[in-house]
């Protein structure tokens, strides 16, 4: 059974179709990028898993309920819609306790998420005095009090400086791969996600455009060109093109070749007793293959 599965999902908003037929899962232990352009459908999708909207049609399930039919939803699910949803005049220990109460969770327990967020040095003031980082970060101890397995964030690193992105980073790598939880993430921080994900599902106008491991997305089928760099180019060139290669226009004696894998490569250079310097399949960033799949680039 898989943490978060969602299936045949639909969603209009009178004559707009926000959601139209999504379908994927994330798996206990991985970290699952949710991304599109604006208005995509992104948030709907996660409002609906969690019981906000209701879907027209399909389902969305975490460990195999409708949120709504989960006993202890604290303690199975974190979840962080947006990072404005205090009351200016608590304080963070103040709102972590009430929600604690009314989860049937030990007090203490407010103070330790905000220790693992990184605000134990503000708990005693007012959030009416927060940026929108320290709030990114109040609104993530939210998701934690109750030590759930299963995360839903939506833009978690938006408000946040450099070095706390770089927390983020590596915060959301601990809770997917050091203590197994199933982590969907939405951003549009391409950049980010890149360094942060495992796998990656792609909607645009609402509909799915592509899923897949990040690795799968970003290195195609394989067909990328194959960068090769040697002190001697000019005696490997014409060998690369004789076997059926295609040299790619570049400088300064760096060879890019298409047409032939790596091994077959590999077999030249040594034919010809050259030595070299790289020899690596080129990838393409997320952001390229991005806008490629959603047409945001044209």
């Amino acid at each position: 059974m898989s943490a978060i599965e969602i299936r045949g999902l639909f969603k209009s908003f009178g004559p707009v179709r926000a959601v139209d037929d999504v379908s994927f899962t994330v798996e206990a232990g991985t970290i699952t990028g949710y991304l599109g352009p604006n208005g995509a459908g992104k948030t709907t999708t996660l409002r609906c898993l969690l019981g906000l909207v209701r879907a027209d049609h399909g389902t969305a399930l975490v460990n195999g309920k409708r949120y709504a039919d989960l006993v202890h939803p604290l303690s199975e699910v974190g979840a962080v819609l947006e990072a404005t949803n205090f009351h200016p005049g608590r304080t963070a220990l103040n709102h972590l306790k009430v929600l604690c109460t009314a989860a049937g969770l030990p007090p203490e327990r407010a103070a330790e998420a905000l220790e693992q967020v990184g605000l134990n040095d503000v708990m005693d003031k007012r959030v009416l005095g927060f940026s929108l980082g320290m709030r990114q970060r109040l609104a993530l101890a939210t998701a934690l009090i109750g030590h759930p397995k299963v995360f839903i964030l939506d833009e978690p690193a938006n408000g946040l400086d450099p070095a706390g992105i770089q927390w983020l980073r590596g915060f959301l790598r601990h809770l997917a791969h050091e203590m197994g939880a199933a982590v969907l993430v939405s951003s549009h921080v391409l950049s980010e996600v890149e360094q942060t994900v495992d796998n990656v599902v792609i909607i645009a106008r609402g509909r799915m455009i592509r899923q897949g491991s990040l690795r799968e997305l970003t290195d195609g089928d394989g067909d990328a060109p194959i960068r090769v760099r040697t002190a001697t180019p000019d005696v490997l060139a014409p060998a690369l093109e004789a076997a059926g290669g295609v040299l790619l226009p570049t400088q300064d004696g760096l060879l890019r070749v298409s047409g032939l894998p790596a091994e077959r490569i590999g077999e030249i250079v040594l034919e010809e007793r050259v030595v070299l310097t790289e020899l690596v399949q080129e990838r393409s960033d997320l952001q390229r293959v991005f806008l490629e799949l959603t047409g945001e680039g044209s």
